[in-house]
């Protein structure tokens, strides 16, 4: 097996990898809280995180074209120096970790709230925690190659619900615009930003292993995926407002709440269960992705020699997490409604843009 260092993937292959961490878990997390936070303006959120996603992909694109070779904890110490570029790598990693943690968790909260409500929630967390370790120990190529099927599945399923559902829609669930006024947009858009949008930063760890002869290729290609992930996100959210109206913003779990309102001439119904083995498909690649960038970040961190040392240790951590961190399903959505974004913002936007404006600075004064 190779190691990380020599590991190479197409610009297809990150394609394939990308979509499936933009709208993994997004499209069954997103649509609920932005409807929650933005009503019937949570489609036009939604629109404006993708061209501020766009915005922050060039910050990540012109690193990766300064510093082709070097990920992103290396390349920090280029910028910042090694102490301060210490600092921010820890809250990286720990940022990383938490992500990992809560993806963990969602899955088993999404089991226990639909499927399988009598089954301990460690069981399926526990399952998701093993199967994303054996994806990461596999390697980078195996996983891109894995995707690809079950992000077909994932795509089909969502698209079948989405056209079956058009009779149950009525357009007027999305009158009145802007009903609350600019408040409720702004924070639909910052709840989307940080939750996919601005989690995009991560693929600075991926980008170094696409082949040096394709890399030329790989901005088309991300941007062309981001601009897919909003437009599939957009048709989630907008599915689940025309078919649920206001109770989108109460039911969690949206798109599987759809899937349970479809009946066609009495005898194809039950498809939500199609889309949650989608949905958890979905979720299980955004977890193998979080944790493969998370193992390849720390064991660079500390130089060690054997990319599969930390593994085992980060995935029982992000387990013991998974079942302990939160007391009730409040906690967890303010968690993730409210402050998750704020973390990615400030541990990952933050440094990332300061990054870029720092090289751009230093290259036009001739010392990059």
């Amino acid at each position: 097996m190779k190691a990380f260092g020599t590991q190479t993937i197409s610009v297809g292959q990150l394609a394939i990898l990308y979509v499936s961490y933009m709208v993994g878990s997004s499209m069954i997390n997103v649509p609920n809280p932005m409807v929650q936070f933005a009503g019937n303006m949570a489609w036009f959120s939604l629109a404006v995180s993708t061209l501020l996603g766009m915005l922050l992909l060039g910050c990540v694109l012109y690193l990766f074209r300064c510093h082709p070779d070097d990920v992103y904890t290396v390349y920090l110490k280029r910028v910042y120096g090694k102490w301060i570029a210490g600092v921010i790598t820890v809250l990286f990693l720990l940022m990383l970790l938490l992500m990992f943690a809560y993806i963990v968790l969602d899955i088993g909260k999404f089991f226990t709230n639909t499927m399988m409500v009598e089954t301990p929630m460690y069981v399926f967390n526990s399952l998701t925690v093993v199967i994303s370790a054996y994806a990461v120990q596999a390697g980078i190529e195996v996983m891109a190659r894995m995707f690809f099927p079950l992000m077909g599945s994932m795509m089909l399923a969502v698209a079948v619900i989405v056209i079956l559902a058009i009779p149950l829609g009525r357009v007027e669930m999305l009158l009145p615009l802007f009903p609350e006024g600019i408040k409720p947009v702004l924070h639909g858009i910052y709840f989307s930003f940080g939750f996919p949008f601005g989690e995009l930063i991560l693929f600075s760890v991926i980008l170094p292993f696409v082949e040096k002869r394709s890399r030329r290729h790989a901005g088309k290609w991300m941007y062309a995926m981001t601009a897919l992930s909003g437009f599939l996100l957009l048709t989630v959210i907008l599915t689940t407002e025309l078919t649920l109206g206001p109770l989108a913003g109460d039911r969690k779990f949206s798109l599987y709440a759809v899937g349970r309102l479809i009946n066609v001439g009495q005898f194809l119904i039950g498809l939500e269960a199609i889309v949650g083995i989608a949905l958890i498909a979905g979720s299980f690649m955004k977890a193998a992705i979080v944790l493969y960038i998370l193992n390849n970040s720390a064991s660079r961190f500390f130089n060690l020699d054997d990319d599969k040392l930390l593994l085992p240790a980060i995935s029982f951590t992000a387990f013991l997490l998974s079942m302990t961190m939160f007391r009730s399903e409040a906690e967890f959505n303010f968690a993730v409604g409210v402050v998750w974004p704020l973390i990615v913002m400030l541990v990952g936007i933050v440094p990332l843009v300061l990054a870029a404006l720092i090289t751009m600075v230093k290259r036009g004064l001739g010392r990059g």
